[in-house]
């Protein structure tokens, strides 16, 4: 759909996908579900730093994909970042300085510094540029392609959960290590699936790149059996883990919240796929219905 024929309704949500917020909002979502399902409150200055450091990570991968791989895949997201000096490299600052201000707001402990400095610069791995005409400087950046899935789903899931674990008060009575272990396993498949399909999605852009990710290498079919093999494996997960649960009732909810919210998309994704800001906020979509599901 062409921007211009939206509503401005529609288009303020449009933009607000493209711009990356809704995104960052979802990560706060998914450390609120993980912190429902544990059991384990935090302070809300965590939910700050959550969105702001994932809106820092994201907004820079968007500036530097916007003259590569978005072109193809993403042209409307492209355009937001393209020539934006403001977008590309003041607002990510900005936002990351505002993740590390609340982040110390919080009293952080030394295990959650490390692991969400390791976590943050996977993501910034990430989203450093890609070129099309240097590949040496594409093989330092995003040629970890083949296993970006994954490290990405991982580190969603170790951040979502840790944050929780580390950052709430103990509670002997309770031991929590077992619980947040069977979260983390539930987590990554999902994670895992959401990945891969946003890689279909990019599949010919990443391929026109020299970018081997998991979808250039198998193919659509691939990827839809792969994502159908990994909502069973969720499924199967939920069943085994909820006897370890803290609390059983969250632990269904987050997890049928997350194969509902992808099953539905997945199914959808022929008409999806041509709605650039439809497909971002439906493939995003379960970490708002796991917060939702599991806070209420």
């Amino acid at each position: 759909m062409d921007a211009s024929s939206e509503d401005p309704v529609r288009r303020f949500a449009s933009w607000l996908v493209l711009s990356q917020i809704a995104m960052a909002a979802s990560a706060a979502a998914l450390v609120l579900a993980c912190s429902e399902v544990l059991q384990r409150p935090i302070s809300p200055w965590w939910y700050a730093a959550a969105f702001f450091g994932s809106w820092a990570v994201y907004l820079r991968d968007s500036a530097a994909s916007c003259d590569a791989e978005d072109a193809i895949s993403q042209p409307r997201r492209a355009a937001i970042f393209r020539g934006s000096g403001f977008r590309c490299l003041v607002l990510p600052g900005i936002s990351g300085a505002l993740a590390v201000a609340v982040g110390l707001l919080a009293r952080p402990s030394l295990a959650t510094i490390v692991l969400l400095g390791i976590v943050g610069g996977l993501g910034l791995l990430h989203a450093l540029p890609s070129s099309k005409t240097d590949r040496s400087k594409g093989l330092a950046t995003k040629r970890f392609a083949a296993v970006k899935s994954v490290v990405v789903s991982v580190a969603w899931a170790a951040a979502a959960v840790g944050l929780p674990v580390l950052e709430s008060d103990p509670d002997p009575a309770r031991p929590v290590t077992t619980a947040a272990i069977w979260l983390v396993i539930l987590l990554v498949p999902l994670l895992l699936a959401d990945s891969l399909l946003l890689d279909l999605r990019d599949r010919i852009a990443d391929r026109d790149f020299g970018l081997r990710t998991i979808a250039v290498r198998i193919g659509a079919r691939g990827i839809h059996a792969l994502v159908g093999v990994l909502l069973g494996l969720t499924v199967l997960v939920i069943l085994l883990g909820a006897s370890d649960a803290i609390d059983p009732t969250g632990w269904r909810r987050i997890g049928l919240a997350g194969c509902l919210g992808l099953t539905l998309t997945w199914f959808a994704w022929p008409v999806l796929r041509r709605n650039e800001p439809g497909l971002a906020m439906a493939m995003m979509s379960w970490r708002f219905l796991a917060a939702l599901a599991t806070a209420t």
